[in-house]
């Protein structure tokens, strides 16, 4: 942990203040398909007395922290993060250490605090969100704090931005927005095209770079490797490849609220589209049990009877915008109407586990789970309804008192197959 600039030094240039490796307790480096920034907290033990090791300026709230995470063979995890603030002196997760902890962002996001954007653009919004990064978030305060003293060594990696197509061309303004908030704006505003009729963009930064992404547009970013959670498994060297894709820990299965997903229009939605300048509306409905074939799914089944949907959730949830005529807007009816229910259904069913610690893993990608049935393992064939592909949404790197695991939040759509008797009686 250091400082880049300071009153006593000209320029920028990274000074090392005090060395963490021996101070703290535990790290975790967070990232979410929903946050725009990962965060980093560290807990220091307060035997180390880390307030006075940093001399009579204390901590000023304006140091910054080099991270390096390394394993062997995989993916090394490296970043710049500024310290937000200091957490008060309390026990750690284990009540077995007093201390302090620090709240840290990454560095992208001290840049994008800075930087206000107030401009009309033309293009699709994957064309305008690489302007704004290349343009606005990499703008000179970007570039003065990537080069010590104006060209020595580079104080941090760059990161890229991963985008997906959108289509149609627009003409719009940024209403003087930060470029976090200029991406959001553009992510609600995408259009898929008829591939991908959810039309779910999201912008978020994960451990390999900054993502404006096509959320349905998942099968590239699916692992080669399939996680099980078998307890025989345990027995087995650590270093052995089935052990090391053994799930460690798995919470119980959380299934979303019917009821909440009939109200909040998970099942059924109709869009009033009021235009002003014509003086008239469009319609624009939407079904889960009619449409949900032509959306990528995870899972195949989705279990609601349509019986059940029909007495009950074929309500459509209506709701009505104004749109602009003067301009290509038809498409915004098609969004609203989609992408929030494919929100909803998306993670109608999810865990948490935690698996080894993998710097390979990162928000947004597709695992493979194997699951056992449970209560009658060898009697079912085709094993558990809620084994196959599973998107993270949540990814969590955590070093805790010398241990690396990752820990995950895991989202399906469907499952795999029907639920039968097979096996059983």
């Amino acid at each position: 942990m250091g400082k880049l600039i300071d009153d006593d030094k000209d320029g920028v240039e990274f000074r090392t203040v005090v060395n963490l490796n021996d101070l703290y307790s535990n790290f975790t480096v967070h990232q979410s398909l929903f946050n725009h920034y990962m965060t980093l907290t560290i807990h220091i033990n307060e035997s180390k007395l880390i307030l006075e090791r940093f001399g009579t300026g204390g901590l000023q709230g304006e140091e910054f922290i080099q991270f390096k995470l390394q394993t062997p063979t995989l993916d090394i995890l490296e970043d710049l993060f500024y310290v937000t603030g200091y957490g008060p002196i309390s026990t750690d997760a284990h009540d077995l250490a007093h201390g302090m902890v620090l709240k840290c962002v990454s560095k992208e996001k001290l840049i994008n605090d800075q930087v206000t954007i107030n401009q009309s653009f033309s293009g699709t919004t994957s064309e305008v969100a690489t302007q704004i990064f290349n343009n606005h978030l990499k703008g000179e305060k970007y570039k003065l704090m990537k080069t010590a003293n104006g060209g020595g060594k580079a104080l941090w990696k760059d990161k890229e931005l991963i985008v997906d197509n959108s289509e149609r061309t627009e003409k719009f303004i940024i209403p003087g927005l930060s470029p976090f908030a200029a991406m959001q704006f553009l992510a609600v505003r995408s259009f898929g095209g008829s591939q991908y009729p959810s039309s779910f963009f999201s912008f978020y930064e994960a451990s390999d770079g900054f993502h404006f992404k096509n959320i349905e547009d998942w099968e590239d970013e699916t692992e080669d490797y399939t996680y099980t959670y078998d307890s025989s498994i345990n027995d087995m060297k650590p270093f052995h490849k089935s052990f090391f894709f053994n799930i460690r820990n798995m919470s119980p299965l959380k299934i979303k609220n019917t009821l909440e997903g009939i109200d909040n229009g998970q099942f059924a939605t109709k869009i009033y589209a009021i235009d002003p300048y014509k003086k008239s509306f469009t319609t624009t409905e939407y079904s889960l049990l009619t449409e949900r074939d032509s959306f990528n799914v995870l899972g195949e089944e989705f279990t609601m009877s349509s019986s059940f949907f029909d007495t009950f959730g074929s309500d459509p949830v209506e709701s009505t915008i104004a749109i602009d005529s003067t301009k290509e807007s038809d498409h915004i009816p098609k969004i609203i109407a989609r992408r929030y229910p494919y929100m909803q259904v998306l993670g109608h069913y999810s865990f948490r586990i935690t698996v080894n610690g993998d710097t390979r893993l990162t928000a947004g990608r597709i695992i493979k789970l194997k699951l056992k049935e449970a209560g009658a393992p060898e009697k079912k064939s085709k094993g558990s309804m809620y084994s196959g592909n599973w998107m993270v949404t949540e990814c969590e790197h955590v070093v805790d008192r010398g241990l690396f695991v990752t820990r995950l939040v895991i989202v399906k759509d469907g499952l795999d197959f029907k639920h039968t008797n097979e096996g059983i009686g």
